[in-house]
């Protein structure tokens, strides 16, 4: 021990007594404080470890966390990425879908736009029967009247009995004569 006081010798028996005591006495107090000292390092070192301690568990709980976080948004991309898919899978079915509903009704349609084409063809036809006919009848019509017109006037004695009307067969033939007389 480096002392800064060094003990004095006594005349015949070694060191002073009253050095002594005080080198002993100084020795115990910095023995002392140094206990002390020691003492508080190490309720600091304490006091460090209980926070490292802490520190670490917080560290082992965020990791916890962030693999609980970690595995969760896997999940949830996972399950993304699934919607994504069956999304998709059935966008693309309505889309075919809807493409084969318009593929059937444009032949649908197409089939309804021939058969009216068809109908139309017909009634042209028709009319076009209908009107050559109303010409004959009218023409009929007219050579009758011109025929009345050019006969001589009788006098009602003269007039025959009147004959019975034009049953429905004579009707039918008549409409087939014009018939016949268009096409």
């Amino acid at each position: 021990m480096a002392d800064d006081t060094h003990l004095r010798r006594a005349w015949l028996r070694g060191y002073r007594q009253g050095d002594v005591e005080f080198a002993a006495a100084r020795a115990t107090l910095l023995h002392e404080q140094q206990q002390h000292e020691l003492e508080a390092l190490r309720a600091r070192a304490n006091a460090m470890q209980t926070e490292i301690t802490e520190l670490h568990r917080r560290i082992d709980s965020f990791r916890q966390r962030e693999m609980e976080l970690t595995t969760a948004l896997d999940e949830v991309r996972e399950r993304r990425d699934q919607l994504e898919r069956d999304s998709s899978s059935r966008a693309q079915q309505i889309v075919s879908e809807a493409e084969q509903r318009a593929a059937a009704l444009r032949t649908e349609g197409l089939r309804q736009v021939g058969e009216l084409q068809q109908q139309v063809e017909q009634l042209l036809g028709l009319r076009a029967g209908l009107s050559a006919a109303l010409k004959r009848v009218t023409q009929d019509i007219s050579d009758s009247l011109d025929r009345l017109a050019a006969a001589p006037a009788r006098a009602v004695e003269q007039i025959p009995p009147r004959q019975p009307l034009a049953s429905s067969d004579d009707a039918d033939e008549h409409f087939a004569r014009w018939s016949d007389t268009e096409s």
